[in-house]
């Protein structure tokens, strides 16, 4: 190896350790950190902010549909941009963007202040929480890729088992305002990070996806991709086959509990009746349910493939939200906050595998646009759905029952959705 390319490793390998799993360890961080404020504790707080604000449950979960729309129809022209240049600037702009937003929603009292700051959160959405992320850990993964999505999307759960309880506990010791501020500092401490860490491609810098080691040759070397030639699709090719567009329907299905139901676990919990410690605590173990799950889904990856996994995850949640939402006594709410865990903890990592499995990784962030914009379309529009029904019926069941069924026909969904096979491997085969 030539002086130049034994720097370049060097540099690029932080204590012995491959620069991607920094990458990953900082985007478990922003993925706790986004996670935590648009889903589990704006649902730990909204009853507390509720009351403050003299709002109904309607107008307060306003600004998470406006900030999914607004980080679905970023993503579709943020995607191709992503995959050209790299994450590294949107997501160090984005943790900027999205700190203002949340310590801003600790001052607003109007709805306009409390919509413009949950603006600014959406905006940031796309390259804090989704896009960036996912796109670099798919250029930065390959042959291991599943274990670097399994370790990024922990920050999920995480932010469940640790977020949750901790603003339920500074919520009634300190008030709501200063969960949000001390959120919006999280999200500063991102950018920085961000700027440290996180390059384009492995090959930009003289690597191999996966920290494979360059054992001859200068840093040119490198620019070899661990991919086969037959697997570089164009989005266009992409966009015709019948499994892109199966795939985006399942995980639009899924992505309406997935993106409402852990928000209102703390409302159903005390709409029975119980305080809210006792909700914050069914939180927490959803969100356990949910980490110690993580690599169970990682294990059928490797064992049974991608495709037969996503089936048994969406029937798996279907069978779950079904049995979670007729319970009524506590110890029943508390078993199978858990089992609603197991079943939630597929979602995000499937969603993630799934397009840069199928299509290659070089088109990731636009694939993930396009199918950020279809989820969001019905999937966006789940947490104001549940919030209309709750205020018109004072019950969660018929909602999240629906949603159980939405999940069974994802399965379906999923089912008729193979790995596709390349144009030009059809016609090599057809020759």
């Amino acid at each position: 190896m030539s002086l130049v390319g034994a720097l370049v490793m060097r540099r690029d390998r932080i204590r012995g350790m491959y620069r991607g799993w920094w990458i990953v360890i900082l985007a478990f961080y922003s993925q706790l950190v986004t996670v935590a404020a648009s889903g589990y504790v704006f649902g730990v707080l909204i009853l507390s902010m509720q009351r403050d604000l003299g709002w109904t449950q309607a107008a307060i979960l306003g600004p998470l549909l406006l900030n999914r729309w607004l980080s679905g129809l970023l993503s579709v022209p943020l995607g191709p941009v992503v995959d050209r240049y790299g994450s590294r600037v949107l997501m160090t702009v984005s943790a900027l963007l999205a700190g203002v937003g949340l310590i801003g929603v600790a001052f607003a009292h109007s709805t306009l202040a409390f919509y413009v700051s949950w603006a600014l959160f959406g905006i940031a959405q796309p390259g804090l929480g989704l896009l960036g992320p996912r796109v670099v850990i798919a250029n930065w993964f390959v042959k291991k890729r599943s274990k670097a999505f399994v370790l990024f999307t922990l920050g999920s759960s995480a932010a469940g088992v640790i977020a949750a309880p901790a603003a339920a506990w500074i919520d009634i010791r300190f008030g709501w305002q200063i969960v949000w501020v001390i959120l919006g500092v999280m999200c500063l401490s991102v950018a920085p990070l961000t700027w440290w860490a996180v390059r384009r491609r492995p090959e930009d810098v003289g690597l191999l996806p996966d920290g494979e080691i360059v054992e001859a040759g200068d840093a040119s070397t490198a620019t070899a991709v661990a991919e086969p030639a037959s697997s570089a699709w164009t989005v266009r090719q992409a966009l015709r086959t019948r499994s892109f567009w199966l795939l985006t329907i399942g995980f639009l299905l899924v992505a309406m509990p997935a993106g409402s139901i852990f928000i209102n676990i703390s409302g159903f919990v005390q709409s029975n009746g119980f305080s809210k410690g006792t909700g914050a605590t069914a939180v927490a173990l959803y969100a356990a349910g949910s980490l110690g799950a993580r690599p169970v889904w990682g294990f059928f990856l490797d064992r049974v493939g991608l495709h037969r996994t996503l089936v048994v995850y969406a029937c798996a949640y279907a069978t779950a939200i079904a049995v979670f939402s007729l319970q009524t006594g506590w110890l029943q709410i508390y078993a199978t906050a858990l089992l609603l865990g197991f079943g939630i903890s597929g979602s995000q990592l499937l969603n993630a595998q799934a397009l840069p499995d199928y299509f290659g990784r070089h088109i990731v962030g636009a694939l993930t646009g396009f199918s950020t914009l279809a989820n969001v379309a019905v999937g966006g529009s789940a947490p104001q759905l549940t919030a209309i029904m709750y205020d018109r019926t004072g019950t969660y069941v018929p909602t999240f029952l629906f949603f159980a069924v939405a999940c069974a026909v994802a399965a379906v969904a999923f089912a008729f959705a193979p790995p596709p096979v390349h144009p030009s491997d059809r016609v090599a085969a057809s020759t």
